[in-house]
């Protein structure tokens, strides 16, 4: 063996040991759950961003209490394609996670408030998602439970929030993931481009319930600093949080670009002219996702793709096209007659390789151009990677059956998340909980 092989082999075995300690520091087994002493009460009805806020404070151990009407959530109804599993829909399978289930007929019985009072008297963290308001005319809003429960925090999902005249002119309004992102102004610039012929091409939403994940995120980390609040002060607080905060402040670049340029952002389809290329072209065996922001990476990607001639053409450009869709769309084409002609992994292999002899040579210019192959959700489920990591986990429910969900998100060596058990019958709960919370 060479000293060179030699040198690459003792990097190799480093690299593998190095992949396997970090992987054992990151199971789950004996770690702490650092929100083992907390109740929440997750009061949210017929809204995804509560229920999804509650899953994630549970997979950190919090006792996360689902309290519903005696009839159940309506959100166990919604379900893509009407499909349920013996009356729940799949989101509801997926985000009952780690959970009790309690039942209460707050709407319609006072008495039922009362034991509401009683049990928030004893919670860290309420959770609702009724109309602004609402609650409080029900006399267990926040100004009535933190009178009780002084340290109480209370997370307040709407649409708009709960002040502002538009707060309440929309108070009635449900707040969905679609209405979060229509109100942010993103899906006004996502789809193909208007032409003369076609004036109103179709907008686009931004995934699969991405406003109700982010409202329901920034409600757990709202909170998880409230509870951090408390431990210094004693002090609860109000978390208000209304999706088209929430939404928008994800995706504050089209606002941003309205202002700075004093005109709206138009509709750009595949193209992207702040980081252009930024986007997805074609190739021999389906689409890729290249993104060559800087100017030293569009000159790297050129030369990837043979296309160094251009060079020329787009030399004092220095964003390569701002907003002329006319100029964008013919560069568009330029690379995608090369991207037809490689396969998506033969593309991805061409910039990996690239990047690692400009790694290593100073007259490449450090260019990066970063080429994804697009995958279809059946391909990234094949991926090695999301096993390794344990990005999905198989769990059963005695009427539900067996089943795959997304877990354990983010990845800690000293207080992991995790998902314990999946729980999803309407009131299975009550008993244990009248014991352990409402007996005295």
């Amino acid at each position: 063996m060479s000293a060179k092989e030699e040198i690459y082999t003792r990097h190799a075995v480093r690299g593998a040991d190095r992949g396997k300690r970090l992987a054992d520091m990151m199971k789950i087994d004996g770690k702490a759950e650092v929100l083992d002493d907390i109740l929440v009460l997750d009061l949210s009805e017929a809204n995804f961003a509560g229920i999804i806020c509650a899953s994630l404070l549970g997979e950190f151990g919090a006792e996360v209490v689902k309290i519903e009407s005696p009839q159940g959530d309506p959100a166990r109804q919604i379900t893509p394609f009407g499909v349920t599993v013996d009356g729940v829909g799949i989101p509801f399978m997926f985000e009952g996670r780690n959970k009790r289930y309690m039942t209460l007929d707050i709407k319609n019985k006072p008495e039922d408030r009362q034991v509401f009072a009683r049990l928030a008297k004893k919670a860290a963290v309420v959770i609702e998602s009724f109309a602004p308001g609402q609650m409080d005319e029900w006399g267990i809003g926040y100004r009535q439970l933190s009178a009780l429960n002084p340290g109480l925090i209370y997370v307040a999902l709407s649409a708009y929030g709960q002040y502002t005249d538009k707060a309440k002119a929309a108070a009635r309004m449900p707040d969905t993931d679609i209405t979060s992102q229509a109100g942010s102004g993103l899906p006004a610039q996502m789809g193909a481009p208007a032409t003369e012929k076609e004036p109103y091409t179709w907008p686009l939403r931004g995934g699969m319930w991405a406003g109700w994940y982010i409202s329901g995120l920034s409600g757990a980390l709202g909170a998880t600093v409230a509870l951090i609040h408390r431990q210094n002060t004693g002090q609860g607080q109000m978390v208000d949080v209304a999706g088209m905060d929430a939404y928008s402040s994800m995706v504050g670049i089209p606002a941003s670009i309205g202002f700075t340029w004093e005109k709206a952002r138009p509709r750009i389809g595949v193209l992207d002219f702040i980081l252009y290329p930024y986007g997805h072209w074609k190739c021999k065996d389906g689409l890729v996702a290249i993104a060559a922001p800087r100017d030293h990476d569009f000159r790297a990607l050129l030369k990837v793709l043979g296309l160094w001639e251009q060079e020329d053409d787009w030399r004092y450009s220095s964003d390569r096209i701002p907003d002329i869709l006319e100029q964008a769309l013919h560069l568009h084409r330029i690379i995608e007659e090369k991207t037809l002609q490689f396969t998506a992994d033969e593309l991805v292999a061409m910039a990996l390789n690239y990047s690692k002899k400009s790694a290593r040579s100073k007259w490449r210019g450090g260019g990066v151009p970063i080429v994804m192959k697009l995958m279809t959700p059946e391909q990234a489920m094949e991926n090695k990677q999301w096993h390794v990591r344990g990005a999905f986990q198989e769990v059963e429910d005695q009427k539900l059956g067996k089943y795959t969900i997304s877990a354990n998100f983010v990845k800690m060596s000293e207080s992991p998340p995790r998902v314990k058990w999946v729980a999803s019958e309407i009131g299975k709960d009550n008993d244990y909980i009248q014991n352990k919370y409402l007996s005295d």
